[in-house]
């Protein structure tokens, strides 16, 4: 079977310092996050929560979505105010697009990072994501998962943006 390995990353410039946005990368609060109605129509569930279990390297992060599943992630790297990477295991059964597995299917989310950067009184945040296709169907899939996970990204990094401006922690 051909498996194809591919990223997708978005970046966007946030108006917070490093700490603050570290604390909504860390401690999200998606509970805020306006669940896009295109998302709804793709198949998306609303992701509710994501709590981190065990703070850093081997630790875990546990992320609830609307559709009764979730992601646990391991945490692969640490770095406060600067990285935060994760290895993706959804539960069986976890589906997107009302069909794809992700724990099964030809696509699959493998992994994921959060760069921080800060440049004065701002923060640069990227995410990237790894994933794979696998098989026919996979190869089918390249343009449209590519498109999806790019309108999600967005949608977390616009509610991260958002959170952090609002919260923005006082200088120390």
């Amino acid at each position: 079977m051909r498996i194809e390995r591919h990223r997708v990353e978005r970046t966007v410039d946030i108006a917070a310092s490093a700490p603050s946005v570290w604390r909504e990368v860390t401690q999200v609060d998606l509970a805020s996050f306006r669940h896009p109605a295109y998302l709804k129509v793709l198949g998306i569930p609303k992701p509710l929560s994501a709590e981190v279990t065990r703070p850093g390297v081997g630790g875990a992060r546990v992320a609830l979505f609307s559709n009764g599943h979730k992601f646990s992630q391991e945490i692969t790297e640490w770095q406060p105010c600067e990285r935060y990477a994760f290895r993706f295991a959804p539960d069986r059964g976890f589906r997107v697009a009302y069909c794809l597995d992700l724990s099964d299917g030809p696509f699959r989310i493998l992994s994921g990072a959060y760069d921080l950067r800060q440049i004065g009184a701002r923060t640069t945040l990227c995410l990237s994501s790894q994933y794979e296709l696998r098989g026919a169907l996979g190869a089918c899939l390249r343009r449209p998962v590519r498109a999806v996970l790019h309108l999600f990204q967005s949608y977390l990094l616009a509610g991260i943006r958002a959170n952090s401006e609002r919260r923005e922690l006082p200088p120390a």
